[in-house]
């Protein structure tokens, strides 16, 4: 990386500490990114290690050299970033900065790393005075600042900066991530499916682009659109969980069942398969025939080992178990299902039942009578349940970062 190509530099940095911002700009923010490493445990992490001269040392990144050329610290930036250690990065871009004050891509790589630690104000501050030689470097000044303003929850100026972007450069896959994204996280549905649209028809191999158009497609309920979409983008990565996860989901709920589970099986196939994948097997399986009961438990067992409190795994557990008249199991489960979702109507259903094969009529009334007062809404929490499940975990497959 040369200096005389800041932006090549520029989108190789957005790259490194974002995961590809892809995975970030089709998924909608929640809190179920438990199995994620953040950047500031990473950092934390990192700092055990030592001081950040003896790590550049070990990279053989000549940091404490006082003649380093601006082409050597945005490399050290870089490959710290890389490593998930956003406070060395910083370091690094900061000297770059303070030495070379009219190269924009130090300014850029800057303003990226503090965001990676939600230093959103410094992020702010040193993209907005960062001087911009260039009209690309000048839509790419725009394009960060709207992002970081969305970081700071200021919609109005957010969207005017990175629709501004988009507009300039449409052909830019990251402008195009990062403003379908606001778009999903306002529920303005329509206007990211246009930006998701626009931008797949100039990257038309990009499966980022294509689930940022399923998913938009999906949050307005245009279910058979989205399943296009998802379907071209496994088309061109067989093996990107998040589209096969929500077109495995369209696929049950519309009543496809073999389709559904094919799709999953598939799925199942590769290395590392999303944990719902499983859960998606079992309840096809399930509501096909329910006669394959090992296998429904195996595939629950394995997507509880990947899904915090699963309650729609526990409700299916429960009532395979039943089913094989084993009820301690069955009622255990149940009993956990409820405790995790209380209002999901098909988990006091089938606990009513059993308490009452096992004798228990005064907590099987109970169960009844809770069963009766949600019973009207009984389908739609389910697919309430299992939507917020699938945009959880494709949000878990995104790395916590900007």
């Amino acid at each position: 990386m040369g200096v005389g190509t800041p932006v090549n530099g520029v989108h190789f940095l957005a790259s490194a500490l974002l995961g590809a911002a892809a995975c970030m700009a089709l998924l909608i923010q929640s809190a179920q990114a438990a199995a994620q490493i953040s950047a500031e445990q990473q950092i934390k992490a990192s700092s055990v290690e030592g001081d950040s001269a003896r790590r550049a040392q070990a990279h053989n990144i000549p940091l404490d050299n006082p003649q380093a050329k601006p082409a050597t610290l945005l490399r050290a930036g870089i490959a710290f970033a890389q490593k998930g250690q956003f406070a060395e990065a910083v370091e690094a871009f900061r000297r770059c900065v303070h030495e070379y004050p009219s190269l924009f891509e130090g300014h850029y790589n800057l303003a990226l790393a503090e965001l990676a630690q939600d230093h959103l104000s410094e992020a702010y501050a040193v993209i907005d005075q960062a001087p911009h030689n260039s009209e690309e470097e000048s839509t790419a000044r725009i394009y960060l600042r709207g992002k970081i303003e969305a970081s700071m929850g200021r919609s109005q100026p957010a969207e005017h900066d990175l629709s501004a972007a988009f507009a300039k450069e449409p052909g830019y896959e990251n402008y195009a991530l990062d403003l379908g994204l606001f778009y999903l996280r306002t529920h303005a549905y329509p206007e990211s499916e246009r930006v998701f649209a626009k931008a797949a028809t100039l990257h038309p191999r990009s499966s980022y682009l294509l689930l940022g158009l399923a998913l938009a497609q999906f949050l307005d309920g245009h279910t058979s659109q989205s399943a296009v979409a998802s379907k071209r983008a496994l088309a061109v990565d067989p093996e990107f969980s998040p589209a096969r996860l929500l077109l495995g989901y369209i696929l049950y709920f519309d009543g496809n069942l073999a389709e559904a589970r094919e799709v999953v099986h598939q799925g199942l196939q590769f290395p590392v398969p999303d944990p719902y994948l499983y859960y998606l097997e079992a309840a096809a399986l399930l509501k096909q025939h329910g006669q394959e009961k090992a296998q429904i438990l195996r595939d629950l067992a394995a997507a509880e080992k990947g899904i915090p409190n699963c309650a729609l795994c526990y409700v299916t557990s429960g009532k395979v178990h039943a089913e094989l008249n084993d009820l301690r199991s069955a009622l255990t489960d149940l009993q956990q299902a409820v405790k995790l979702a209380p209002d999901l109507s098909e988990g006091w259903y089938h606990l009513a039942s059993v308490y009452d094969r096992l004798g228990h009529p005064a907590e099987a009334a109970k169960a009844r009578e809770r069963f009766q007062a949600l019973k009207a809404n009984a389908d739609e929490r389910e697919k309430q349940m299992m939507r917020a499940a699938v945009l959880g975990s494709l949000d878990a497959q995104s790395p916590r970062g900007p």
